[in-house]
């Protein structure tokens, strides 16, 4: 059977309450450590893009403009978030088909 003591209940959060204070420290490191590998992980994803295979990049940077000397190939490059973004641009060939009207069929 259940004990049906109310003041026996609360000692019993009392106690709980009491030993998850005392262990509160281990809990805090490990809080800390997660926010900041979790803020190590939005960085190393927001300071790096990606060139894929036909595009080029060129940067663009906040305080200086376009750095058109800079000409980015495919492949993982780096950045400097909120001051540097990368403007890609598509270079693979595309076929087109152009109708003229001539005098023969050759």
């Amino acid at each position: 059977m259940a004990n049906k003591d109310p003041g026996g209940f609360l000692q019993q959060l009392r106690q709980i309450a009491a030993r998850m204070s005392a262990g509160s420290r281990g809990a805090g490191i490990g809080l800390k450590l997660l926010i900041g590998a979790g803020a190590l992980a939005y960085g190393v994803k927001e300071a790096t893009y990606t060139v894929e295979g036909g595009q080029r990049a060129i940067i663009f940077n906040r305080i200086g403009g376009m750095q058109m000397d800079t000409l980015l190939s495919e492949g993982l490059h780096f950045r400097m978030p909120w001051f540097q973004y990368p403007v890609i641009y598509d270079i693979r060939a595309r076929p087109r088909k152009i109708s003229s009207l001539t005098g023969s069929k050759d």
